[in-house]
């Protein structure tokens, strides 16, 4: 399970301001040109980037405190969610713009990060929608085929910080967001890799990380005290 804080019903620690500062640092990794820069950054979560570290270290940057695991505040309520639902979030980041695929039980959650968001498109169904489980698998596929039939270069955060990998596209192929994109019919018809280029964006990342805001500023004078 996952951890989300409330305070009388509303989200504690959001600042829009600061969400879209550490957006826009991240889309400043795609200005310029040539092979070194990727077209978007993808970040998957849960089993459909095989709960990748990586990715998960992008979340934690862009949501920060939403997918903190075993947070203890006990002065604020925390409200229990299923971790699956959560992690059903799809991302491509581009330059000028930024995709989302969520669903209608996490959208709630993700709404005061995003709701400032430059030229952000959703793919998101109504509930209703949702409980057909058929449906809402084809509809994250070809939600995840639209949003990146305009690129060729595609950058995924492969490695966190604390657990550095060497780079291999054919164990990101093998992400079941990825396997799904090879369908006949409702995926792009061809693997993935077949079809666009995939690079390493972890360590550009990490540098983007590591710079003070207020909220790491917070967190670090927090971790101080």
């Amino acid at each position: 399970m996952s951890s989300i804080r409330k305070v009388n019903g509303k989200f504690s620690g959001i600042n829009p301001a600061v969400s879209c500062c550490r957006l826009r640092q991240v889309q400043a990794l795609l200005c310029g040109s040539g092979t070194a820069i990727p077209d978007g950054i993808l970040c998957s979560l849960g089993i459909d980037s095989r709960y990748n570290e990586g990715c998960t270290e992008l979340a934690k940057y862009l949501f920060y405190g939403l997918y903190e695991q075993n947070q203890v505040n006990l002065e604020h309520g925390l409200e229990e969610f299923p971790e699956e639902m959560l992690d059903d979030v799809i991302l491509l980041i581009k330059v000028d713009c930024v995709h989302l695929y969520c669903n209608p039980l996490n959208y709630s959650y993700l709404l005061p990060y995003v709701s400032h968001w430059r030229n952000l498109h959703l793919y998101c169904m109504t509930e209703t929608e949702y409980e057909d489980e058929e449906a809402a698998e084809e509809f994250k596929i070809s939600s995840f085929v639209a949003m990146v039939q305009d690129c060729y270069h595609i950058g995924v955060p492969y490695s966190s910080q604390g657990q550095i990998q060497k780079f291999d596209m054919f164990m990101v192929e093998k992400w079941p967001l990825l396997q799904a994109f090879a369908l006949e019919g409702i995926g792009g018809g061809s693997f993935f890799t077949m079809k666009y280029k995939l690079m390493d964006m972890s360590e550009n990342l990490w540098q983007v990380y590591n710079r003070l805001d207020p909220v790491s500023l917070d967190n670090l004078l927090t971790e101080t005290w």
